[in-house]
């Protein structure tokens, strides 16, 4: 088990986190604004973006959902946080990020666009993780998706599905 040195509520402080309508807290770090936008099929796109994400004790489930983009996410601190992707052929990944890497887990986790992906905090009181997308995150990339669709698109994996996806049509 790991110590912790800054609780749940000091990290949020320090960080400026707010709460994420997928779960968890979040603030957006990095904007490439300063470049020229890219085209891409839903409209012009920052090169990149970064944001903190922190999945607690409170907010433990980060519900499967998709974006256009590629992401990778950075381990920080706290406890691992478990990661649940469903590719778009149907083939499933677990990978865990945190700080144990002598025993299988990986500092980062590179999860490519139109990948299903939920996260999970399995024990501890929090775990933090920065997620840097390319082309840059807008709202309107993200696509949440209900359990009903993904059973139907992947019921080979139905009890993840119905364990980890968003309940609403």
């Amino acid at each position: 088990m790991q110590t912790q040195e800054l609780t749940k509520e000091q990290v949020i402080k320090l960080l400026q986190l707010e709460h994420h309508f997928e779960g968890g807290y979040f603030r957006q770090s990095f904007k490439a604004n300063h470049r020229d936008k890219i085209a891409t099929p839903r409209g012009d796109r920052n090169t990149m973006t970064a944001i903190y994400y922190m999945l607690s004790e409170d907010n433990k489930i980060d519900h499967f959902h998709t974006k256009y983009s590629d992401g990778i996410e950075f381990y920080h601190m706290g406890y691992p946080i478990t990661y649940h992707m469903i590719y778009p052929d149907g083939h499933y990944e677990k990978v865990v990020v945190g700080p144990d890497i002598a025993n299988g887990q990986q500092l980062q986790l590179a999860v490519p666009g139109g990948t299903y992906k939920a996260a999970e905090l399995t024990e501890g009181a929090y775990g933090l993780v920065s997620e840097a997308v390319a082309p840059g995150w807008e709202k309107e990339d993200m696509i949440d998706v209900s359990q009903a669709e993904l059973l139907e698109k992947y019921p080979q994996h139905k009890a993840l599905i119905e364990r980890l996806a968003n309940k609403k049509d």
